[in-house]
């Protein structure tokens, strides 16, 4: 006999004598941090919990959580076995869509928040795509808001998915990284340094800026850091409306490289940073890590998953230089 001969037929007989929805249970208790939290959840009396928990420790032989004054603490072994018991839940979840799936009958509404000039991004054009060819009879809508928007409407359960930038990642949410765009400053023809090199960040300490109303934090940390924008030339929350003010001399501002590059005013927008002074944000596809999504949300989530790379952890949120950046791979230090 093999050596995984006997490992393998004692997990066939676990298998086969353990109560299955003793996992149920101890999944609830283990998401919601307490046995009365997990009662309430599965609408059972504390102490039928509780003795189910007794049960599944019986049947592991190991202990999975202790008390504590706050609720319960997972052990080692209790940890382990709730991303089981995670995975388990997600797969029986997925049944019912993967059958209408099979069946090609889902309908519904994909209702997606998110900022502006999108249409750039070729992997949300691909995702898209493939999305629209595998499930036809579902619908898209898009809703371009400003960033901030873009998070509270997520963050209040207004829409279940969001595209854009963040604010600070919190932990409850998923942040799947689409593409890291450059932010540049660029000048009007009108601008002393309009066609001349590129410039540092502290010869431009004295020129007005031209800014959102809610302006994002990264580009306020930016711009603190080094001394700009201390006058302000004009206001424009519109991307369109803010290069046009650019354009005219009404002051300089950040506008996003990829964004300028393809419009009407590429020609009279000039770039003020060299290029490893130029931040960079990332684009996220966000959405809530606990809430249960409808099943078109859900399967529009599995398709950009499928399309984007997950296989190294999330980039760290906000604005860095490309200098910055080239520090994360060890190349240059910051």
């Amino acid at each position: 006999m093999s050596k995984s001969g006997p490992t393998s037929e004692l997990g066939v007989i676990f298998a086969r004598n353990v109560d299955w929805n003793l996992f149920k249970v101890f999944y609830e208790i283990a998401r919601r941090g307490g046995i009365g939290a997990a009662a309430r959840a599965l609408n059972k009396q504390q102490p039928s919990v509780s003795a189910a928990l007794q049960r599944l420790e019986n049947h592991v032989g190991a202990s999975l959580c202790t008390r504590t004054s706050r609720g319960i603490e997972l052990t080692v072994h209790g940890h382990n076995l709730f991303q089981a018991c995670r995975a388990m839940y997600e797969s029986v979840q997925n049944m019912p869509r993967a059958a209408s799936a099979a069946r090609g009958d889902i309908t519904g509404t994909v209702t997606l928040r998110v900022i502006s000039n999108l249409h750039l991004q070729q992997k949300l054009t691909n995702i898209l795509d493939d999305f629209h060819r595998n499930y036809p009879r579902i619908e898209i809508k898009l809703d371009v808001a400003p960033w901030r928007e873009v998070l509270q409407s997520l963050k209040s359960g207004e829409v279940e998915l969001g595209i854009g930038f963040e604010d600070r990642q919190d932990s409850g949410y998923l942040y799947i990284p689409i593409a890291e765009q450059t932010q540049q400053i660029y000048c009007g023809p009108k601008h002393e340094l309009y066609g001349k090199p590129p410039v540092p960040p502290v010869m431009l300490e004295d020129c007005p800026f031209v800014i959102t109303q809610d302006e994002p934090t990264p580009y306020i940390r930016y711009r603190d850091r080094h001394g700009l924008g201390r006058q302000i030339g004009g206001f424009a929350d519109n991307l369109q409306e803010r290069m046009w003010l650019i354009q005219l001399g009404m002051g300089i501002g950040f506008l996003p490289k990829p964004v300028v590059d393809t419009s009407t005013f590429a020609d009279a927008l000039w770039p003020l940073l060299p290029e490893a002074e130029a931040p960079v944000c990332t684009i996220y596809l966000m959405a809530n890590a606990e809430n249960v999504r409808s099943a078109p949300v859900q399967l529009f989530l599995d398709t950009a998953l499928n399309h984007l790379d997950q296989s190294g952890p999330t980039p760290r949120s906000g604005m860095r230089s490309s200098q910055s950046r080239q520090d994360e791979h060890g190349t240059v230090a910051a």
